[in-house]
């Protein structure tokens, strides 16, 4: 009951003292013990705010321990301190004692959180500990930066980029441009133009003679093929052909058969009485 009561007054002397002092941002972190029994001072523990700028007034912390009455078992909460030993520890001995669900607060003076390493809950002994919880009580100053906001003192507006160096493009210096500028020999233009006009018509007249050649060979390639055929059907006398007879005489039949008589096949006579029985047979199931 008593710790309890030390605990209210704790947070009656936190809000007195927020109300003193409007310029910081008063607060308590998140569970740091939340995903285990050992945690960094950082933002993923301690929430937005666990950065430059936090100082730790205190710590609030539960834990419900598990141990038969007979065992030895001890908690410690403490916090490493950079450079070596601790910023604090606080030590509850269970040996022999009922595992009862605990809640403490220690008080701190504001403390930099750049003073603070590794945190944890260690144990000692025989059990464990379930439902842990430890939360920070802070103070954080938003200037600790000045630069982090223009509304705080110190801060200096940022200076604007150097402005990059562009060279500067000056048509007029531009030798292309000047050679473009420059006065022409209308005579040396006059000479390339009737030039370029007396290629054109000699490629004209080589494009008609190639064609005439090519024609004068497709004429003869005809020609010779005719004079091949005519060649041809001369050496090859068809006449015989069409002359030739092909006798109309009549043929007579000379079939004659031999022993004089056709015998009857008994196989075949007994096969098909067979077969007329087995189609009695099958049309009398169906009556």
């Amino acid at each position: 009951m008593m710790r309890l009561r030390l605990w209210a007054l704790w947070l009656l002397l936190f809000c007195f003292s927020s109300a003193q002092a409007q310029s910081y941002i008063f607060g308590y972190t998140p569970n740091a013990a939340l995903n285990g029994l050992s945690w960094g001072m950082n933002t993923s523990a301690l929430g937005v705010h666990g950065i430059g700028g936090m100082d730790i007034s205190g710590v609030l912390y539960s834990y419900r321990p598990v141990k038969d009455l007979a065992d030895d078992f001890v908690v410690t909460l403490e916090n490493d301190k950079i450079g070596g030993g601790f910023v604090f520890q606080d030590t509850e001995d269970w040996s022999q004692k009922h595992p009862v669900k605990i809640k403490k607060a220690i008080a701190l003076p504001y403390t930099p959180i750049g003073v603070f390493g590794d945190g944890r809950l260690r144990t000692s002994g025989t059990g464990s500990i379930e439902d842990a919880s430890v939360q920070y009580i802070y103070r954080f100053d938003p200037c600790f930066d000045p630069q982090s906001d223009p509304n705080c003192p110190g801060y200096q507006k940022p200076k604007p980029p150097p402005v990059p160096d562009i060279p500067v493009y000056d048509a007029l210096n531009d030798e292309a441009v000047k050679e473009s500028k420059k006065e022409t020999d209308r005579d040396l233009s006059e000479e390339e133009t009737q030039k370029s006009e007396e290629e054109e018509e000699q490629d004209s007249e080589m494009q008609f003679l190639l064609a005439n050649t090519t024609n004068a060979l497709t004429i003869a390639n005809e020609a010779s093929q005719s004079v091949l055929m005519k060649a041809i059907n001369k050496a090859t006398n068809l006449t015989n052909y069409y002359v030739a007879v092909i006798p109309d005489s009549y043929y007579q039949d000379a079939v004659a058969l031999q022993g004089g008589t056709i015998v009857d096949n008994r196989r075949a006579l007994r096969s098909l009485g067979q077969d007329n029985l087995m189609d009695q047979m099958i049309e009398e199931q169906y009556e």
